[in-house]
């Protein structure tokens, strides 16, 4: 751990690339930097990478990658990072990959799935912006995780 630590921008967020001239944090390597350096116990370097992150919070509660519109990817990331830390972040975040899913008006076959964007569905992306979403909607760091699942989870009923 040591060494993500020491890849720290002076902003306080994490780069997605190591060694580059200027350091460029990142939305989602700062989400997992911050999960993982928690998890080891830094809670320092983790708590200003939190910091950082929240600036980074778009008014509807998601996040994008450097000034791209929010999508789920990055959002389903953050909102794994501030579960447990920042609460109304974190809300603001699921909130935001909640108007993504798709409901009982969609078709049956892509009930539950999560658009990359407000653009809507796209079965391209749709299976990796749900299952990154997924872990911001679970509301547990990925140290907590486990193979149990998760009985309270809420279940899409649809008439």
């Amino acid at each position: 751990m040591t060494f993500l630590a020491g890849t720290q921008c002076a902003d306080g967020g994490f780069p997605l690339n190591f060694g580059e001239a200027t350091c460029a944090s990142d939305v989602d390597s700062t989400a997992m930097v911050v999960q993982a350096l928690r998890a080891t116990g830094d809670a320092v370097n983790a708590r200003e990478g939190t910091s950082w992150l929240v600036t980074k919070q778009h008014a509807n509660g998601g996040f994008g990658v450097g000034t791209n519109a929010p999508n789920s990817n990055s959002t389903g990331l953050a909102a794994e990072a501030l579960a447990g830390h920042r609460p109304a972040a974190a809300v603001k975040a699921r909130e935001f990959l909640r108007s993504l899913q798709t409901g009982c008006t969609g078709a049956e076959a892509d009930r539950g799935a999560i658009a990359y964007d407000a653009t809507g569905l796209n079965p391209a992306t749709a299976p990796r912006a749900t299952a990154q979403a997924i872990l911001g909607l679970a509301r547990v760091p990925l140290s907590d995780l486990h193979g149990g699942g998760r009985p309270q989870a809420s279940v899409l009923a649809c008439p």
